[in-house]
């Protein structure tokens, strides 16, 4: 049985082990040319902190409306 896991590991070992010498880098593929951040991520988005506030706040009133809601339906 050792045997067998003895093989088994030389045959991974070697199966691993570099073929042969690497080639230059300059016998390797090229790196892709890399986008600016600017071309791949949108633009900034304005935000008006009064627009985002009434919002919440209209979220929050729609939200205690429903909770009242199943309050009183028992639900």
């Amino acid at each position: 049985m050792r045997a067998v896991i003895c093989l088994l590991a030389i045959s991974a070992v070697s199966a691993c082990a570099a073929s042969g010498p690497r080639p230059a880098m300059s016998a390797r593929a090229p790196y892709p040319v890399l986008l600016p951040l600017s071309d791949i991520l949108p633009a900034e988005p304005s935000v008006d902190p009064d627009v985002t506030a009434a919002a919440l706040a209209a979220r929050a009133a729609a939200l205690r409306a429903e909770a009242a809601a199943l309050g009183a339906t028992g639900g």
